[in-house]
């Protein structure tokens, strides 16, 4: 009987298991691109991805040239023009429409699951960027990447309320991505998906 309640203890009760861990999957168009390393631009998107405690999700990046993120604004937005960061948001597997607009107060990670998008970083503009704010470029891509991703998880800044709040969360964003502490993001490489619908910087 004491045996028998030792294994019943043992086992997992349906619904335990942790969540599964984010996915992330960087790649490059119209590289290579000096001075920039895929790999740790992974590592900063699951440590944002981790500070935000988004689990069970998957984000694609894109770090591309002026070429191909001019071709792209220009088909999705109407702007002939380079620019320095593109969000292209998914619906995720619960049905929740990702495309909102001017979400307000903390991400409830509970509600993601699936496919975020993708994010499109152009490295020639950041690289632009970077020299004129006098900074690294890596820290200017990272800017890029976690504006990109409040994009889209929703959040816009048409207003100053909203301009605002983005500013503070895509800082906060930035400082978990360049801290020391460990992810539990997957990283696991694979193609971009297909693009639905763009949210520009």
């Amino acid at each position: 009987m004491a045996e028998k309640r030792k294994e019943s203890s043992g086992t997992k009760r349906r619904g335990s298991r942790p969540a599964a861990p984010a996915v992330v999957s960087v790649t490059t168009q119209g590289g290579p691109f000096k001075g920039v390393s895929t790999a740790v631009v992974r590592r900063r998107a699951g440590k944002m991805l981790s500070h935000l405690a988004l689990q069970g999700v998957e984000l694609s990046v894109a770090l591309v040239n002026d070429e191909a993120i001019h071709e792209l604004n220009r088909s999705y937005r109407r702007k002939d023009k380079p620019t320095d960061v593109l969000a292209f948001p998914m619906l995720d597997q619960n049905g929740a429409d990702s495309r909102r607009r001017g979400r307000r107060g903390p991400v409830d990670p509970s509600v993601w699951r699936g496919l975020l998008g993708d994010v499109i970083v152009s490295i020639d503009t950041a690289a632009r960027q970077a020299a004129e704010r006098d900074r690294p470029l890596l820290d200017e891509i990272t800017m890029l990447l976690g504006h990109g991703l409040l994009h889209l998880l929703g959040y816009d800044h048409k207003t100053d309320a909203e301009e605002r709040e983005m500013t503070d969360l895509t800082r906060e964003l930035e400082a978990a991505a360049a801290s020391r502490s460990n992810s539990n993001t997957v990283i696991e490489p694979r193609r971009s998906t297909a693009r639905q619908k763009k949210t520009g910087a």
